[in-house]
């Protein structure tokens, strides 16, 4: 049972890994259709723009470029981190050293409830007001990874019996 436990740890974190890294590989091969995710959230152009809120708008193309270039250099690292914890997570599959080799893991996991959380819920949704935008809202998909991911972390995190 417990080596089927470990398996099941091991599997769901190599999940997490192949799904961010398709998501790196999709930012990069088709960049410009998360790019003007990025330029429409932060220009604020679907939201309705009020005016209480319109000075919260980023019209700088550098700035648009940076914020992705750092989504994705996060999506990277939360690949590489959970690629790596997979490769731990085996290695020590048979030993009693299995629930410290999950580190680098939960550090994937944890980074990237941060990011789909922080970015496409709080930052995104909220600062940039993306719930208003019925073209360009992060939220639901960003809620949908950040569950997800805090579901499998919370699994990982419990020690085998």
């Amino acid at each position: 049972m417990i080596i089927a436990v470990k398996l099941s740890k091991i599997l769901l974190v190599a999940g997490v890994a192949l799904f961010s890294t398709l998501v790196v590989f999709n930012n990069l091969v088709d960049y410009p259709s998360n790019y003007l995710y990025v330029q429409h959230v932060m220009t604020m152009d679907t939201t309705g723009n009020n005016a209480q809120a319109a000075w919260r708008a980023i019209y700088d193309p550098v700035i648009w470029k940076v914020v992705y270039g750092l989504i994705i250099a996060l999506e990277s690292v939360i690949a590489l981190l959970c690629w790596a914890g997979v490769v731990c997570m085996s290695l020590d599959m048979h030993s009693k050293g299995f629930h410290d080799s999950k580190c680098l893991a939960l550090l994937g996991l944890t980074l990237g409830i941060l990011l789909w959380f922080l970015a496409f819920m709080g930052v995104s949704g909220e600062w940039f007001l993306a719930w208003q935008s019925r073209s360009w809202n992060g939220i639901q998909p960003g809620f949908r990874v950040a569950t997800l991911f805090l579901l499998i972390l919370l699994y990982l995190s419990q020690k085998e019996q």
